[in-house]
Order: C-alpha cells, then structure tokens, then sequence
C-alpha cells in the first residue's frame, strides 16, 4: 500500500511541475514579445516625417520663383541707380539743358576750332557764338548709315529781334512754326536735303530774350554706301528733341546778373561750365 501511494504522489508532483514550468514559459514569452520592438511603429515614424513627395516637387518652384524676381528687382534697380543726366548751364548768359550722360559734349572752343562741320548754319552775323554741341554716339545705331546727329546751342547779340525772327527761313511750304519752351517762344523750321546716298534733315529754332538771339539747330545726317542698313531719321531727331525740351533760358526780370546779358561787341567763347 505504501508503494503506490509513494507513485500516486510522484504523479500528481510531476505533473504539477509540468504544469508550473508551462506557465511559467508562457509567461517569459508574453514578456519577451512585449518587449520587442513592433516593426510597423519604427518604420512609420521616418516615412511619415522625412518623405514628402508631394511637398518636395511642389516645393522646389515655390523656391525658385522669389529667387528670379529678386534677380530682376536688383537689376532694375541698379538700371536707375546709374549715372544721372548731365546739365550744361551758362550763369553768364542764362541758359541751360540737360543730355543723357552717354552722349558726346563739345565746348564752344573745341566747335570754334574743329571743322566746318561742326558749326551752326550762319544767321548773316559775325556775332555768332557756339556755346555747346551734344552728339548722339554712333553706338546707338551701329551698322547703320548714321553719320551725326547732333544738338547744338549757339547764340548772338550783335543782331536784334527782328534780325533774330528772320534767322530762321520758311520750310519747303513756306511755313515757319512756332513752339514754347519753358516759358520762351521759339520760331523754328525744318529743312531737308539728300542725294547719292547723303541725306540730312535739320531743324533749326530762334528765340529773343535779353537782348540776344537763342539759336537751337538738330540735326541727322545719314551717308550710305548701300551696304549698311538705314537708320530712321525721325526716330533719332526724338532723341535730340528730348534735349530741346530741356532748354531753360533766365531772362533778365528773372535774374539778377541781367547786366551781364547786354550785347558786346565781341562776344567770345565761353567756358559752358562757367
């Protein structure tokens, strides 16, 4: 009796091992798996933060649109930040105008002794001064048949009001027009001329203030060996008017060095700077 008993009880013992180390490893596996890292939650994290396809494509032209407009922004600004356009003024005879600072300033000395080419068309005096000629540089048409255009202040007071009107001769209509500028009435006329490729239109203005005639003469002159393009003469003749627009004269109720404007009866070349 004693010996089953003894094997009954190693039975039930044994099983009750079995079953403790079954729950037993039951529970350090649930523990282990717990504890392991869940793959899909690691991933999600650098996919969701890091990869935006759509935002990076639509992201790269967003960039790039500021940058151009910046670009274009600071050229156009250094474009008017350039130099300024240059004013001639002449305290002793009360005149000014101003000409873009690229174009070709000549003195009343350099025209009084350069070629016949560079002087004003005689107004029947003697007394006839250049105080300044402006070129247009033939850079502006290059490759064309351009040969001068030029804007050219002279003045005279050995002649009178009267002399000063008949100055300026009738156009091809016989016609002689009249313009204000800033304050002063200009009679002008327009001439043309041309043959065997040689062309010229010229434009010549008068005025009467402080006992001296104001003389104005434009001029486009166009020599073509048939080879080079032509260039429009009016579109130039814009450019010259632009400086005639410009003219300013004083007259003597308005300044006070009004006895320096009386005739002489030789009148000299001035520093245009003076």
């Amino acid at each position: 009796m004693k010996s089953g008993n003894t094997n009954a009880q190693s039975t039930i013992l044994s099983r009750r091992a079995a079953i403790l180390l079954g729950t037993i490893a039951t529970l350090l596996t649930a523990v282990a798996c717990s504890e392991k890292p869940k793959p899909s939650l690691v991933s999600e994290k650098p996919v969701g933060a890091a990869v935006h396809p759509v935002a990076f494509n639509s992201g790269s032209p967003e960039i790039a649109k500021p940058v151009s407009v910046e670009t274009t922004n600071q050229t156009s600004i250094s474009a008017k930040a350039g130099p300024k356009p240059i004013t001639f003024k002449s305290r002793n005879y009360g005149v000014s105008f101003t000409y873009p600072w690229q174009y070709l300033y000549l003195n009343a000395k350099t025209v009084a002794n350069g070629s016949a080419s560079l002087l004003p068309k005689p107004d029947g005096s003697d007394g006839q001064v250049t105080l300044a000629r402006v070129e247009i540089p033939k850079g502006f048409y290059a490759d064309s048949d351009l040969k001068s255009a030029y804007f050219m202040l002279t003045l005279n007071q050995d002649i009178g009001e009267q002399d000063c009107a008949a100055s300026i001769s009738p156009d091809k209509k016989g016609e002689v027009q009249n313009e204000a500028l800033n304050g002063v009435n200009f009679r002008w006329s327009e001439s043309e001329t041309g043959g065997h490729g040689n062309a010229s239109k010229v434009r010549n203005y008068a005025a009467f203030a402080n006992d001296t005639c104001y003389e104005i003469e434009t001029g486009v002159i166009t020599e073509s060996d048939g080879l080079v393009k032509e260039v429009d003469p009016d579109q130039v003749m814009r450019r010259l008017t632009a400086i005639l627009k410009t003219v300013e004269i004083k007259t003597s109720t308005e300044s006070a060095s009004a006895p320096q404007l009386k005739s002489s009866a030789e009148p000299k070349p001035l520093d245009p700077k003076n």
